[in-house]
């Protein structure tokens, strides 16, 4: 039995419409790698993204501590207490230093700290000669430690690191009022002294020699500081709360707040790099040059 043999079937095209089709699917390459080529360079890569917001250090987030001091007046007759208040905060467990001196009076004290950031320490001028008095209230900063203090006794002034004498209130080669208030300063703002400070002065306008007849006597309320607080009534500056009040009855502790919104973070797009736009480009053209070739 023979066998019937099959020949493939063909279709042909005229060569006006095959030439055609040729043309159209090259210019159609050409397009289509033209919108390749300006995608690459334009649009960026699907989820290649570069954030714009940079996050706080632990340093920048920590705050830093403060000091604030006020005198209970600016000016008093010798025998009228004056108050030295104010608020600190951070690390100030050793509590703050508090110079006041004037001449050849110097007092250093070590107040405590209360928990709600204030302090306060009243101060007994009878005998006081008349003068401007210098105060320095003085934070031990981060490390907590009185960095510049006093050794053994207040007439010399040394830097608790080195334990080296940096200056004396008293006795020969001693700096006094002004000078010593400047010597002080120094002193607290050298390199590697973290230690923080504020300053207030008051004046005794007369002497403690005056006559009992002759010395006018502290009105009740007039010891106001400037924030309006009456020390002797046992009143103190808030700073969290922005008024006065007696810790004994009020403490002195801010009230929750709602933490500041933060921004959300934000992105920006990366492009690809020029190599890739070519590759695409390229590949898009070798594309276009085989269908040339069909």
């Amino acid at each position: 039995m023979d066998s019937v043999k099959h020949k493939p079937l063909t279709i042909t095209y005229p060569a006006s419409i095959h030439k055609s089709m040729k043309r159209y699917v090259r210019y159609l390459s050409i397009i289509l790698a033209t919108i390749l080529a300006t995608a690459l360079v334009v649009l960026p890569a699907a989820g290649v993204v570069a954030p714009t917001t940079t996050a706080a250090t632990a340093s920048e987030t920590q705050a830093k501590p403060t000091i604030s001091a006020t005198v209970s007046a600016a000016s008093i007759t010798a025998g009228q207490p004056i108050t030295v208040s104010g608020t600190a905060t951070g690390n100030v467990t050793s509590g703050v230093q508090i110079w006041v001196f004037a001449g050849s009076y110097v007092n250093v004290s070590t107040v405590p700290v209360r928990a709600g950031g204030s302090y306060s320490k009243t101060f007994d001028t009878t005998g006081l000669p008349k003068a401007t008095y210098y105060v320095f209230v003085q934070h031990p900063g981060g490390d907590n430690k009185m960095q510049i203090t006093t050794s053994g006794y207040s007439g010399q002034v040394i830097n608790a690191n080195t334990g080296a004498v940096i200056f004396n209130f008293t006795g020969t080669g001693s700096v006094q009022d002004n000078a010593a208030a400047t010597a002080l300063s120094n002193a607290l703002n050298t390199p590697g002294i973290d230690d923080i400070y504020t300053k207030a002065q008051f004046a005794i306008t007369t002497s403690g020699a005056t006559s009992p007849a002759t010395t006018t006597a502290m009105m009740p309320g007039s010891d106001r500081d400037s924030h309006g607080c009456i020390g002797s009534a046992g009143y103190t500056w808030c700073e969290a709360k922005q008024k006065c009040l007696r810790e004994w009855e009020e403490p002195c502790t801010a009230s929750p707040s709602v933490p500041p919104a933060t921004a959300a973070p934000t992105t920006a797009k990366t492009p690809l790099p020029p190599l890739a736009a070519i590759a695409g480009f390229a590949l898009a053209c070798c594309a276009a040059a085989i269908c040339r070739k069909q």
